[in-house]
């Protein structure tokens, strides 16, 4: 069983005392750093969330673009891990969200310089027009390619000189090209005939589909319709087949942004049932303490939970449109994950011992005893509560 909250943050306040000498907690101020519960609810508040999440990824943006990946903040230092371009197109992605939301320039001029960044990594495919992303990593993954085109798509919908359609339109023929005649997709362009094929991704074809989708709704390219389409059957007649929905919160949205175009009822079904299928893995105040409205199974982290919110904010506003009695059960979950979130943010009201509380702040950690932050655990919480303030309130 997980410790519990207060244990927990308890813990890593004992540790941060012997790290910093006798003497550097006292028990007045163990107590006024326990993480707070989260307050009520409400669209400010959420929005507010937001946008010091935001301004955490632009405190740690580098120069040339790229943020800072990995950062401690028990030790308060950034860890060298490799970077990965596929969090990091999606967190330009979710500073669009934000700009969006508030229409601050700030949050504007630090996606474009992270989208700069992510074309340096486009490259042709011989003999052909299409690009792919080539991650750190030495591989072209669908991902890549999926969630670039994604961010391209809203940059290009909300500043159209930032950004290139051409690029968008290249970025969009690869995945096409990677798409089977089942209508699944190859996790990776093969760089070269010898390299494997790649394990299978649950995100990727959602992430693919969601930018094919979000570039035809600028362009109206039938081609990119009719390959999302035949994507998203796929994944829907073969999810169906397995005991438990996946929580395939990148393929809610891509469905999501599929029934806006055609309103067809397949993709409204699914979309409500997997939601179903996350909802039933929620924890609930019955508990243990710090769990209620995170999801299992086991402890639950930050991340999922505001990625599956995302995913549920599509459901919700699927099922808030098609008169679904479901709306209401989505509705509780999603206020339910929120305030999950936002004690897992570390802020004046929520936060644990921390050497720099203002490089630290408005990041989010997954574990109460490790506040370690990584740019995609800031980036869904971004996009997921700018949902659910739009949405709910």
């Amino acid at each position: 069983m997980p410790l519990a909250r207060s244990t927990a943050f308890s813990l890593l306040l004992l540790s941060t005392a012997l790290a910093h000498g006798p003497g550097a907690l006292t028990s007045a101020s163990l107590k006024q750093r326990q993480p707070a519960r989260a307050a009520e609810l409400n669209r400010d508040r959420l929005i507010a969330a937001s946008r010091a999440g935001g301004d955490y990824l632009l405190r740690v943006q580098r120069g040339d673009g790229s943020f800072h990946y990995y950062y401690n903040a028990a030790d308060d230092r950034f860890e060298s891990q490799t970077y990965n371009i596929v969090r990091h197109a999606g967190t330009a992605l979710s500073l669009l969200d934000l700009y969006s939301a508030t229409r601050e320039n700030r949050y504007l001029e630090s996606a474009r310089r992270a989208v700069k960044l992510l074309e340096t990594r486009f490259r042709r495919v011989p003999g052909r027009r299409a690009l792919y992303v080539l991650d750190y990593d030495g591989k072209a993954k669908l991902g890549a390619n999926g969630l670039a085109l994604t961010a391209l798509a809203k940059l290009i919908e909300l500043d159209p000189k930032s950004s290139s359609r051409t690029n968008a339109r290249r970025l969009a023929d690869l995945i096409v090209m990677l798409q089977r005649r089942d209508g699944s997709f190859h996790t990776r362009y093969r760089l070269r005939a010898k390299d494997p094929p790649g394990p299978a991704s649950l995100y990727y074809p959602g992430e693919a589909i969601l930018g094919l989708v979000r570039l035809f709704r600028l362009n109206g390219d039938q081609r990119l319709l009719r390959t999302a389409r035949r994507g998203a059957d796929y994944l829907i007649a073969s999810q169906r087949q397995i005991q438990t929905l996946p929580p395939d919160a990148w393929l809610m949205q891509a469905l999501e942004a599929l029934y806006n175009v055609g309103k067809e009822k397949r993709y409204a079904d699914h979309v409500i049932a997997l939601a179903d299928a996350m909802i039933a893995d929620q924890y609930s105040d019955d508990d243990p303490e710090g769990n209620a409205g995170g999801f299992g199974p086991g402890p639950p982290r930050v991340t999922p939970a505001a990625s599956r919110a995302e995913g549920m904010v599509a459901a919700y506003r699927i099922a808030r449109a098609t008169g679904d009695a479901r709306a209401s059960k989505i509705a509780t979950a999603l206020k339910a994950s929120a305030k999950f979130q936002l004690t897992r943010q570390l802020s004046q009201e929520n936060r644990p011992a921390v050497p720099n509380p203002a490089r630290a702040a408005g990041g989010f950690y997954e574990q109460p005893y490790a506040p370690k932050i990584r740019i995609d655990f800031v980036q869904h919480n971004i996009s997921s509560l700018l949902g659910v303030a739009e949405t709910l309130y």
